[in-house]
């Protein structure tokens, strides 16, 4: 049984690094087409991404940030997600933050996006660099 969970597991994993892999990137027309929508500020930014770990996080109280520069750029949705283009503002976040037994699980990856000051998606980078929406 064990075997099969841990094979199943690996399908998986397989099959969407193989979907994420597989996409054309979008083209210099595309991203510079595309509507970014007006900037937001870092403390903004900051404050937005902080609220979101607050619902996420089963210890919010326990996090520990690091928290990148606001950037204008863009994100590719996963196949699962019709692979489409998503302009906006990104924020890269680094947080430790303590598990259900009170422990801190490392340091682990985030990628916020905004348009038009407010989040239109967050993502957790996994160890294999495949991002997994989070909301």
């Amino acid at each position: 049984m064990l075997k099969r969970m841990c094979f199943a597991g690996l399908l998986c994993i397989a099959t969407t690094g193989l979907l994420q892999g597989c996409a054309p990137m979008p083209t210099q027309q595309e991203i510079s087409s595309a509507d970014y929508g007006y900037p937001i500020s870092q403390d903004d930014a900051v404050s937005q991404a902080k609220g979101a770990f607050g619902l996420y996080l089963k210890d919010p109280e326990s996090a520990r940030y690091s928290f990148g520069s606001v950037y204008k750029g863009y994100f590719v949705g996963s196949a699962f997600e019709g692979r489409k283009l998503q302009a906006g503002y990104l924020l890269d976040v680094t947080v430790n933050a303590k598990n259900s037994y009170g422990g801190y699980v490392g340091a682990k990856p985030y990628k916020f996006l905004f348009r038009n000051g407010k989040i239109a998606g967050a993502w957790e980078v996994g160890s294999s660099g495949i991002f997994v929406k989070i909301m």
